[in-house]
C-alpha cells in the first residue's frame, strides 16, 4: 500500500505536521460526533504543532500551499489557522478549544455540554469548579474523566470542564453542592494573566 506524503516543517524546537491520516478527526468524532469531524474536514486540513505541547489547528485548503512554502524554507507557521485543541498522552486524550466547541454547538447543536446558570459561571471564571446547583441543563454524551463544554444560557462557551459523572442521569442523585465538573479551562484565564507564565492554560 503506498504511503501518503507527509507535509512537515521543523524549527526552533517546534515541529508542525499537516495530517495525512485521521488521528485527530477520530478523536473529535468520539467526543463530539461524526458530524463534527465531517464539518472540520470540510473546513480544511488538520495541522498538529508539537513543542512542549501538541496543539491542533484547522487550516483552510487555500492556506496549505502557503504553509508548504514556509516549511520548505525551514520555518513553521505556529498558531496558523483556527486553534481547535490539544492532544495528550493520557485521558482526556483531546481537550477541545472554546473556539471549536462554539463552532460545533452553533453549527450542529450542543453535545457533551453543561448549561450553567449565571451564578455558577461567575466562580467558574475565577478558576472554580461546577456544582450541581449551577447546572441548568445537561447534554449527552457525558463520561466520567472526559471533557465537557461549560455553556451559558445564551449559548456562549465559557470553558472546558472534566466531568466527574457518568451521564446526565447521574445528576439526579446529586445534592446541590456536589461536584459535577472540574475546571480545566475558562476564558477568565486571559484576564488573570494567563498569557504570561503565571498560570498554566489547562488544569489537566
Amino acid at each position: 500500500m503506498p504511503t501518503k506524503k507527509v507535509m512537515r516543517g521543523k524549527a526552533g524546537g517546534i515541529e508542525c505536521v499537516i495530517e495525512s491520516d485521521n488521528t485527530v478527526l477520530e478523536l473529535i468524532s468520539y467526543l463530539l460526533g461524526s458530524d463534527a469531524s465531517t464539518l472540520l474536514s470540510e473546513l480544511g486540513k488538520i495541522m498538529v504543532c508539537k513543542g512542549i505541547f501538541s496543539e491542533v489547528y484547522i487550516i483552510s485548503n487555500d492556506l496549505v500551499e502557503a504553509i508548504k512554502i514556509i516549511f520548505s524554507k525551514g520555518y513553521v507557521p505556529y498558531s496558523a489557522g483556527l486553534y481547535i485543541g490539544r492532544i495528550r498522552r493520557s485521558r482526556p486524550q483531546f481537550v477541545p478549544s472554546v473556539n471549536l466547541l462554539q463552532l460545533i454547538y452553533e453549527r450542529l447543536g450542543p453535545r457533551r455540554a453543561l448549561i450553567v446558570s449565571e451564578e455558577g459561571l461567575k466562580p467558574f471564571l475565577y478558576g472554580n469548579d461546577i456544582l450541581r446547583k449551577s447546572v441548568v441543563k445537561c447534554y449527552e454524551p457525558l463520561n466520567k474523566d472526559e471533557v465537557v463544554g461549560i455553556v451559558s444560557n445564551d449559548g456562549y462557551v465559557y470553558g472546558i470542564g472534566l466531568s466527574v459523572v457518568e451521564g446526565c442521569k447521574d445528576l439526579n442523585a446529586l445534592n446541590e453542592l456536589d461536584l459535577v465538573a472540574k475546571n480545566i479551562f475558562d476564558v477568565g484565564w486571559y484576564l488573570r494573566g494567563g498569557t504570561e507564565a503565571r498560570e498554566r492554560m489547562l488544569k489537566v
